[in-house]
Parts: structure tokens; sequence; C-alpha cells
């Protein structure tokens, strides 16, 4: 390819570029993933409204167990970055440092050991939730988070960062 072709290619593609989106996490809340429920929050890092996938630090206190629930369609990685959890049944421990793919389908309980826990999910489709009767109670996507993230703020006079939604 000549140089000439490989520059007009270049400026080409510029134009559909996204800009950067440059941000320090403190400037974003910790929102309670369940009003009323006081253990499990989320900060809001980017909502991909053309892909359906959201990502975000997700912190639960410790020693507790977050509902059975299924991912569907997507992807879902998550990186721990402190504490200690496992799905039930499960022979492995997510610590500090530990990748983490699910496939879409997969049924499982969170339980967290005996320190709070913050892991980064990068999370695409929806998740649902069971109860004991192995029957949907409930279901979050991108635009139930993205709408607890905007009511939050709302309701506690924090400005909403809508660069957060590329």
């Amino acid at each position: 390819m000549s140089r000439l072709v490989e520059d007009s290619v270049i400026r080409f593609a510029e134009r559909f570029q996204l800009p950067e989106r440059i941000f320090h996490i403190d400037e974003i809340p910790w929102i309670p993933f369940d009003r009323g429920i006081s253990n499990c929050f989320f900060k809001p890092l980017r909502f991909d409204l053309n892909t359906g996938t959201w990502i975000y630090l997700f912190k639960i206190k410790s020693n507790q167990t977050l509902t059975r629930h299924r991912h569907t369609g997507g992807t879902v990685i998550g990186y721990n970055i402190q504490g200690q959890w496992r799905y039930q049944g499960r022979e492995w421990i997510a610590r500090p440092g530990t990748f983490i793919f699910e496939p879409p389908g997969d049924i499982h309980t969170l339980i967290t050991e005996d320190e709070e826990v913050i892991t980064l999910f990068i999370l695409g489709g929806s998740l649902q939730y069971f109860d004991e009767d192995n029957q949907i109670i409930g279901q979050d996507d991108i635009y139930t988070v993205l709408k607890k993230y905007k009511d939050y703020c709302q309701e506690n006079d924090i400005p909403i960062r809508d660069d957060l939604i590329y």
C-alpha cells in the first residue's frame, strides 16, 4: 500500500474515532445495586448503548451472599481487585488479581469471604435473578443499571456523568 493511500485511510478512520474518556473513579459515587439493601454497590465506568455492554466496579460487603443469578448472552469478564469471593458449589476462589470469564447461561450464587470485595466487571446482556423455586424474580440490563445510576444521582444532588455513556 502506498504512503498516500495509508495516510488517506488513517485520516478517514480518525473521523469515526471516539474521543478519549479520562476520569478518576473517586469522582463517581457508589450506587446501591438494590434500593433498601445496603450490602452491594456499583460504580459505573461505561455504558455502551450500542452493544448493551456496561463496565463497572462492583462492591459487596464481607460475608454476604448475592442472589442466584444467570447472565444471558453477552460477555461477562471480571477482574478481582480486593477481597475474596466464590460461587457456591465451585472449587475456585477469586482473590485479588484473579481474572474471571463466565459463559452465557451459567447460573451461580456469589458468596463473599471475611473482607469487602471490589471487582471490575464488563457485562453484556442481562442478569436474571432466581428464587428458591428457580423462578425469575427480577432482571437487570444496561438500561435498568443506567436508570439506577441516574435516579441515585438525581435523588442525592450528584451531577450525572453523561460522558460515561458512549
